[in-house]
């Protein structure tokens, strides 16, 4: 990232058929402790009469400079939107696992495994694109499930199994017990790319510019004369004005 590149932030909101560039701001929210992302697109009082949005249609949110944008959001919105003649001017969306909120399964699975368990599911859900922790589990002779949702199964086969997994989706691939892989470390340095940076409540919060390729459970470099080294992403919350102006706070746990 060069300093010269940070004075040129872009922001595209698609959402359904509609597409925003400007007079919209929006939050985005990921973290290790939410199993969802979610976000909010607000649009500025040009829009009201105009935007008319139903229940789980696509929305994407991308950020960046200088026409080089990467998506911060891949979800669906949560609820239906009609702005004529009311008040309502924002979106609420949630990524993927909105699915398998709203998919119910019933059924009774005999010798299986988790991994087996969450397979049929993810399939109920429409989920094709996935990847499942590779640890050897007993399997359990009987396994009832009764109309519950996906993610009330994933609690379900935690329980059974006496297991804590972490699960979330990253760019529309569901991760259970599992991580995307990494092919770059990303640094953030005092006085270049880091504009503030402060322990609060046990956790590093640093704040940049806009840092769309950044992810939870990923890995950065940090480089500041009060913490130094490399740490995992616990969190990240991006944020942007009317204006365009455009912040990432990314937290992390170390020691000062």
């Amino acid at each position: 990232m060069k300093v010269n590149d940070f004075f040129y932030p872009e922001i595209k909101a698609q959402v359904g058929s509609y597409s925003f560039n400007r007079g919209v701001e929006i939050e985005v929210y990921s973290s290790k402790t939410s199993y969802f992302d979610w976000a909010k697109v607000s649009f500025t009082e040009e829009f009201n009469e105009k935007v008319s949005i139903n229940k789980l249609d696509e929305a994407v949110i991308k950020l960046g400079y200088n026409g080089n944008l990467d998506d911060v959001f891949k979800g669906y919105t949560k609820e239906p939107v009609n702005t004529g003649g009311g008040s309502q001017n924002e979106i609420i969306l949630k990524d993927d696992m909105i699915k398998l909120e709203e998919t119910v399964i019933t059924n009774t699975f005999l010798e299986a495994t988790p991994q087996e368990i969450l397979r049929y599911s993810l399939n109920k859900a429409g989920i094709q694109r996935f990847k499942l922790s590779s640890k050897v589990y007993p399997k359990k002779n009987v396994v009832p499930i009764f109309r519950k949702s996906v993610i009330d199964v994933i609690e379900e086969i935690h329980t059974l199994w006496k297991i804590k997994e972490l699960f979330f989706f990253t760019d529309k691939t569901f991760y259970w017990g599992a991580k995307p892989s990494q092919s770059k470390v990303y640094e953030f340095e005092y006085a270049s790319n880091i504009i503030d940076l402060n322990l609060i409540n046990g956790l590093w919060e640093l704040e940049t510019i806009s840092a769309p390729f950044i992810k939870h459970s990923q890995k950065i470099k940090v480089s500041h004369p009060r913490v130094s080294g490399e740490f995992e992403v616990f969190k990240i919350a991006f944020s942007t004005t009317g204006n365009g102006f455009v912040r990432s706070k990314i937290y992390f746990k170390g020691d000062e």
